[in-house]
């Protein structure tokens, strides 16, 4: 019986050592399955989410797209630049074009911008459009290899008339070479007409101007975009613009442009301004007068001189000594404008208003 009862011990003992020995083996094995479990293989990488991605790889990646971006020029070194309305894809497309050409669009929009406050900009058909807000687009320019093409929808209603033709009616062009001289005042003259003109609407017939009806609670316009008259007026200045229009065209020497301009400063002293046309007989076409609660000034041409006649200029402060005719009368004071003399354009607009806030105070009285 001890022998049974000692081998039994001996049996007994064996297996639990064995147990042991296996308990121990196991133990690495369970700790190295959690080590691999929490460092993928390269394979199970490759499948996890993308936010699980090590950020330098990432980054080299988003660098790579970032390059990738970068505006394509197109034929003749125009940027494609995506369909967008406001500064950004302007400045982008200006950013993008190649060489000088690109300091050429700087000094074109900042121009613009400077002549035209709250202009409206957008990026259409990779070139950047300007326009007025109910108005449409009075402007773009476009970048070709040796230039950069500057269009006016209205160009032929300028003056003076830009000089590249378009095969569209209206339509205008200046092209900008390397090394042209930019003409800022004249582009500014050029601008500023054109943004006071109804606009090319997208969609319309560009050979016509945009007839819409603004929806905004603004005044009417008529054929230049200037304002009709007040109402209660019985007079109506389609008639009387064309009149002027006309006599400007005829002029066509720098008295036609010292006419247009003056016409512009007074449009743009008194928005609300009616243009007529008066005294018309056998021996005269007529002469163009500007009105508000009366008469503010006429416009005359003769050979060497544009003379602008105040109609109460006498009694208008004028601390700027602008008249310089007429000064023996009574009432009446004139400026006469020869050839190549500057325009003191401020006091010139200060004049109107003080003009016309004479004719509403005697209207009162």
């Amino acid at each position: 019986m001890a022998g049974k009862t000692s081998k039994k011990s001996a049996q007994v003992a064996k297996k639990a050592a064995a147990k042991r020995v296996a308990a121990k083996a196991a133990k690495p094995r369970k700790a190295a399955a959690r080590s691999s479990a929490s460092k993928p293989t390269k394979a199970a990488a490759k499948e996890l989410p993308a936010r699980h991605a090590a950020p330098k790889a990432t980054a080299a990646k988003s660098k790579g797209r970032a390059v990738a971006a970068k505006p394509t020029l197109l034929a003749g070194g125009n940027p494609q630049i995506a369909k967008a309305d406001g500064n950004a894809p302007v400045q982008a497309y200006i950013a993008a074009m190649p060489g000088w050409k690109s300091d050429v669009g700087r000094r074109l929009d900042a121009l613009i911008v400077r002549t035209v406050p709250g202009v409206r900009k957008a990026v259409k058909w990779n070139s950047p459009f300007y326009g007025v807000e109910g108005q449409g687009w009075f402007l773009d320019f476009h970048t070709f290899t040796n230039y950069v093409k500057v269009a006016f929808f209205r160009g032929t209603s300028l003056r003076p008339v830009p000089p590249g033709e378009s095969k569209h009616e209206e339509v205008r062009y200046l092209d900008i070479h390397e090394d042209d001289e930019l003409d800022e005042a004249q582009l500014a003259t050029w601008i500023r007409q054109a943004a006071a003109l109804p606009g090319w609407v997208l969609g319309s017939d560009l050979r016509r101007p945009s007839t819409k009806i603004q929806a905004t609670g603004q005044p009417a316009v008529d054929s230049r975009g200037r304002r009709a008259p007040r109402r209660g007026s019985s007079r109506t200045p389609d008639p009387a613009s064309r009149m002027i229009d006309q006599r400007v065209r005829e002029l066509g020497d720098w008295r036609g442009s010292v006419l247009e301009r003056m016409r512009e400063l007074i449009h743009e002293a008194d928005p609300e301004v009616v243009e007529e046309w008066k005294w018309k007989k056998e021996s005269s076409p007529g002469t163009p007068v500007w009105s508000h609660d009366g008469g503010i000034c006429t416009g005359e041409s003769y050979e060497r001189v544009v003379k602008l006649t105040f109609f109460h200029g006498a009694s208008l402060e004028d601390p700027a000594h602008l008249f310089n005719s007429s000064l023996e009368g009574k009432t009446r004071r004139a400026i006469d404008i020869h050839e190549d003399a500057a325009i003191e354009e401020a006091a010139f607009k200060e004049l109107i208003r003080a003009a016309v806030a004479f004719n509403v105070a005697k209207r009162k009285k």
